[in-house]
């Protein structure tokens, strides 16, 4: 399905996600197509990763301990340097035999690039998740080649052999759980069938075209970009839908008698026949590309318009940092008491007007909602990078890692909560006070989206009691919500929708619905009473689609899914999760910014929750608007997702500027006296938040039990700041 990588990568429980038409689409047709998705991205909450099949993440509160390190040899590795016929692109499926002769193919692209000490692996594969991920474990093995994808809940481990001729290569892949890498050797797990053939890849090619145009697929517009060219083993292609987070995804390109054909998987066949326009001023020039693009049961005419100005594998992204950097860029991983690892980029200003004893002031970025990398990667920009490098060059250290489960980070991030994530950015923050030239008293946090809810809550759990240990020093929230999560996408569906045309009656409709089901979640209504709402607003959803009214029969496994995303761990808790009552105990200073046209997260009803938060609890909070910027801060006229990728700005420089500002001063004079809990109003006192998951003890205390899970919050506070172990 082609729309279906806006759900996995955008801002989960913050977009809404296209999971949810994919199956309309099944329950009442045979084919997926891209008009009966138009509405996905508008009309519901569920989180995309729900759907995957995957273990809840464990939460459990104990003692972080240090690690022990281990004395291990090293062994010998004896496996031959990488044959160099492996170097580019390969074009492949690997296919998994069934009962009585059934099978699945699973298509995919990789790239294969030589790096300096070994080789990366770069995957595309839309049906598996994959949209150039990073493969991991990749060992060289003359003409073999092993590497492992993770991917949507699950992993995958390749092994490939080059075949005579340096052409096609094949092999097996072996599939297991997302923490364990699958044995190829393990008789008892599935093992498919894998072929691939040697492809050109457009973006490296010296010469190549760019078209350009918009999809019109009803109420929703597809700008994408084909870049076409010929290399030595034929035409080759790659296809940018940076709204869905697909960029430089290759293509095979058949050259026909007039134009191109272009033909890939994304659940479903998609495919775009395409007659060359010719420039009449110059025979032979092609000035654009015409013709239909086909996908299961949809078809909807197209034209690309050749882009002069822009090459193949090339973003407008003059915000984006290159080196050289004037300053320190360490790899990290911090550990987990769960066993998992965080990895991510330490950068540290070489020289800073904010040095004190020798340590510098530093903060921890927490990203947005759905499984993020370290930069907060979306349709082609870094939001975290731009960010991290304005703070560094103005004399702030910043650690931003990527998510559990993601990218470089170990563990499981399908299952995971609100709260499991915000122990994280706890664990990363408390790492973060105790590495060499690091103030411990001066670390604040950045969150932006669901980072801006888990800040608050991870300040509340190191500020407890008048005399806490180097808690958190001040917070940066952007985009964060201040009311209740239900609410939050009840608000978000109905802004969504008006942005995209849907007519007033029809939009009262959905949101009615939508809100009357968020009521019957957060009161914790049995299945029995959601099913009835969930049903409603599936229908108000296709009569706003112009479908055909749909039976109960046909709707019946839509419902059942729905409802199992709705019980989901993280679903769940944030539907559920109130805000204000972490803002209530907020004591130290705090800068929480929104855009007027952000959709996402609404401006005026947040930021008011906020400023009625200062009042009540005293907390030193500031709070800005700025206006026609959207949830990523960047400078917008709509607003909409679709429009995220077409500005060439990743964060608006006016608001970039008064942020670091505003860190840096806030830095200068920290920390922040304490308020006294004594003179808080009860109101504040009373305030319940989420338990911290994990307590700091002495080594001397490894292995004593965890409080219960009745503990007062002030059994939650670190008790000194050499407690916990550096990895």
């Amino acid at each position: 399905m082609l729309l279906y990588r806006l759900a996995t990568r955008s801002h989960r429980g913050h977009v809404a996600a296209l999971a949810f038409r994919a199956r309309v689409s099944r329950a009442t047709s045979s084919s997926i197509c891209i008009a009966r998705l138009s509405l996905a991205n508008l009309c519901l909450l569920l989180a995309p990763t729900a759907f995957a099949d995957a273990q809840d993440a464990p939460t459990r509160r104990g003692v972080f301990a240090p690690p022990v390190a281990e004395e291990r040899s090293e062994p010998v590795d004896d496996r031959a340097p990488l044959d160099p016929a492996w170097i580019g692109g390969w074009l492949g499926a690997a296919k998994l035999m069934g009962g009585e002769g059934a099978s699945t193919e699973l298509p995919f692209v990789i790239a294969v690039r030589a790096n300096v000490g070994a080789p990366s692996v770069t995957v595309w594969s839309i049906p598996a998740g994959a949209v150039a991920a990073a493969a991991t474990e990749v060992e060289p093995d003359g003409r073999t080649l092993r590497f492992t994808l993770a991917s949507q809940g699950g992993s995958g481990r390749f092994e490939v052999s080059l075949a005579d001729g340096d052409q096609s290569s094949s092999g097996r892949l072996t599939m297991g759980a997302p923490q364990r890498r699958p044995d190829l050797d393990d008789p008892n797990t599935p093992v498919a069938r894998v072929t691939l053939k040697r492809v050109d890849l457009v973006t490296e090619l010296p010469e190549s075209r760019v078209f350009a145009g918009t999809l019109d697929a009803g109420a929703q517009k597809l700008p994408m970009r084909l870049a076409v060219g010929e290399g030595p083993n034929g035409w080759c292609g790659a296809l940018d839908i940076l709204v869905q987070g697909i960029r430089d995804f290759p293509v095979p390109v058949e050259r026909t008698d007039t134009g191109l054909t272009v033909r890939f998987s994304a659940g479903v066949v998609a495919v775009l026949e395409l007659t060359s326009v010719l420039d009449p001023a110059a025979p032979g020039q092609w000035v654009a590309l015409e013709g239909t693009f086909r996908q299961g049961a949809f078809a909807a005419p197209i034209r690309l318009e050749l882009d002069d100005g822009i090459r193949a594998g090339a973003l407008r992204r003059p915000q984006e940092p290159k080196p050289p950097f004037p300053y320190e860029i360490k790899e990290v991983t911090v550990p987990h008491p769960l066993g998992h690892t965080l990895a991510g980029t330490l950068t540290i200003p070489s020289s800073s007007t904010l040095t004190k004893d020798g340590r510098v002031p530093a903060v921890v970025c927490v990203s947005g909602s759905g499984p993020q990398d370290r930069d907060e990667t979306i349709m082609g920009h870094k939001p975290f990078a731009v960010l991290a490098d304005a703070l560094t060059r103005a004399g702030v250290a910043v650690l931003r890692y990527d998510d559990r489960g993601t990218a470089a980070s170990t563990g499981q991030f399908n299952g995971a909560t609100t709260t499991d994530l915000a122990s994280d950015a706890d664990i990363a923050a408390e790492w973060l006070k105790r590495q060499p030239g690091i103030d411990p008293t001066r670390v604040g946090l950045v969150g932006h989206s669901e980072g801006g809810l888990i800040g608050p809550l991870v300040a509340t759990w190191q500020n407890v009691g008048d005399s806490p240990a180097n808690p958190l020093a001040f917070l940066v929230l952007i985009a964060p919500p201040g009311e209740v999560g239900g609410r939050v996408l009840t608000r978000q569906t109905r802004a969504l929708a008006e942005a995209a045309g849907i007519t007033p009656d029809q939009l009262d409709s959905i949101v009615r619905a939508h809100q009357a089901l968020m009521d019957e979640v957060i009161a914790g209504r049995a299945a029995d009473t959601i099913r009835p709402a969930i049903t409603d607003l599936l229908r108000a959803q296709f009569a706003a689609s112009g479908q055909p009214p749909t039976d109960d029969a046909s709707l019946r496994p839509l419902v059942e899914q729905t409802l199992l995303s709705l019980t989901s761990p993280w679903m769940s808790e944030f539907i559920r999760l109130d805000p204000r009552a972490a803002l209530l105990r907020l004591e130290i200073p705090t800068l929480a910014v929104w855009g007027t046209l952000d959709l996402q997260v609404d401006a005026t009803t947040n930021a008011a929750i906020f400023e009625d938060a200062a009042k009540v609890g005293g907390a030193p909070i500031t709070v800005r608007t700025y206006e026609r910027l959207n949830h990523l801060l960047q400078p917008a006229t709509k607003g909409t997702v679709e429009e995220y990728g077409e500005i060439e700005w990743t964060m608006d420089p006016r608001a970039l500027e008064e942020i670091v500002a505003w860190v840096v001063e806030t830095a200068r004079s920290a920390p922040s006296q304490q308020i006294p809990e004594s003179t808080r109003p009860q109101q504040v006192r009373d305030a319940y938040v989420p338990p911290r998951l994990f307590e700091f003890r002495p080594q001397s205390g490894v292995g004593e039990s965890s409080k219960s899970d009745n503990a007062s919050p002030d059994s939650q506070r670190p008790t000194d700041e050499t407690e916990t172990p550096t990895p």
